[in-house]
């Protein structure tokens, strides 16, 4: 059975590990008469709907040890995306942002501390006190400095632990705590900052998933009640998500200007013309029309999140449309998820093309800045003094960007833990 995630919705999501699997031992699905079928299902299903079917490699399934690796082999050399993964918990994820964990995620520095790149609300390092940029520097009474990224994933994935965070101030907090079923909230922080004589919206949105269409509603109608004159979309960590939640969120910013216009357009395989279609704008009750719009980016910007930098684009103008940051991901294609309730399995394979009412698409190497800077780990979000922001603050201050300087050039020493499968989606422990 095919659908699109959320029932209705498109996924357009990232996943820039190539590892398929979602446990460790990238042996769910192994090979046994009891769940043969999996094989034929992944065989019909990028048959029929994978984006790049005619370069489907000629192989033997009788040859795979495991669903996970079979899937793997049968990847066009350009998809970085395609996936398997339990079907239960992928759903709970996409429409409830729900996952088992402490509620964080990670990024090594520039100077190799790790540290929080960001924290849900549920999180309970949250309700210590606990914010993005907090170093983390000793776990279950292990210096992080003496550890490899594989032996503090290690200590991550256990179910309880003891940290030791450092905030900027040197300052350090012992916490003890136990993983939870959490709901992840996707609007990391909105809010209004006058800056100026200006009311400048801010808004750090993590993923586009069924929960957010009434945290964007909540946003925007919060930027109105605000009066604000000039946004900020910090999408530096949005890998992506539901084309419809991509759509709603274009709509709100461009003010209910363009309904009716074409949004986006959805190409598939050259026998499934027949499903192409185009998306149009749609009116949102909770719609304020900005002018421009600055969009934080990096690496992990994806998806979703480059179909509305892309799709506004024709409408607000290429000199209205600035990015701030590093250049994109580059995922001009999205997936549909094909179910088999009976094995509990989704299969998740490119699918489609998308391009913007001018037709243009295809950056599969990522969407270029407007201003290069590194991402800025020792800032919370919505901090005037985060370097990314007050990029943006200055232009609409000065009309022009700050000057660079070294200690603020884009870094190629910052990096972060590579995860599997639906880890990689939920990206945060």
């Amino acid at each position: 059975m095919k659908f699109s995630i959320l029932n209705k919705y498109s996924l357009v999501v990232i996943l820039a590990s190539l590892f398929l699997s979602c446990s460790d031992d990238n042996n769910i699905l192994p090979r046994s008469g009891t769940n043969k079928t999996a094989y034929e299902v992944i065989d019909k299903t990028m048959q029929e709907w994978y984006l790049w079917n005619e370069d489907l490699p000629d192989i033997s399934s009788a040859n795979y040890s495991s669903a996970n690796d079979y899937f793997e082999a049968l990847l066009a050399d350009q998809d970085r995306w395609s996936y398997i993964a339990n079907l239960d918990e992928l759903l709970a994820y996409f429409e409830n942002g729900t996952y088992t964990g402490y509620g964080l995620s990670f990024k090594f520095d520039s100077n190799n501390d790790l540290r929080v790149k960001l924290i849900f609300d549920e999180s309970p390092l949250a309700a210590e006190g606990i914010t993005r940029g907090w170093k983390l520097v000793n776990i279950n009474q292990l210096a992080i400095s003496n550890l490899s990224e594989e032996q503090i994933l290690n200590e991550l994935d256990k179910s309880s632990g003891i940290f030791i965070f450092e905030n900027n101030a040197g300052e350090q907090k012992e916490i003890t705590a136990s993983q939870k079923v959490l709901n992840q909230n996707t609007v990391l922080k909105r809010e209004v900052i006058p800056y100026e004589g200006t009311q400048v919206a801010y808004l750090a949105f993590d993923s586009f998933l069924g929960k957010s269409e009434d945290e964007l509603n909540e946003a925007f109608t919060y930027f109105k009640e605000q009066n604000a004159k000039e946004l900020v979309l910090d999408l530096r960590y949005n890998g992506g998500g539901s084309t419809y939640i991509s759509n709603q969120l274009a709509d709100l910013i461009t003010g209910n200007a363009y309904v009716g216009e074409v949004y986006s357009k959805v190409s598939h395989n050259n026998s499934k013309t027949s499903e192409n279609f185009t998306e149009a704008f749609e009116s949102q009750a909770s719609a304020y029309g900005f002018e421009r719009v600055f969009v934080i980016t990096t690496s992990g910007t994806a998806s979703a999140s480059e179909m509305v930098i892309n799709g506004l684009k024709p409408y607000l103008g290429e000199d209205n449309v600035i990015l701030i940051g590093s250049k994109t991901h580059g995922k001009p294609v999205g997936m549909y998820v094909f179910e088999e309730k009976a094995l509990n399995l989704a299969i998740v394979p490119i699918s489609f093309s998308i391009t913007n009412a001018l037709n243009e698409g295809g950056y599969f190497d990522g969407i270029p800045v407007n201003y290069e800077i590194s991402d800025d780990l020792s800032h919370d979000f919505g901090d005037i003094d985060e370097s990314n922001l007050k990029a943006a603050l200055e232009y609409i201050k000065n009309k022009k960007f700050p000057v660079i300087t070294a200690v603020k050039a884009l870094s190629t020493t910052e990096r972060e833990f590579k995860k599997k499968g639906l880890e990689e989606l939920i990206d945060a422990f």
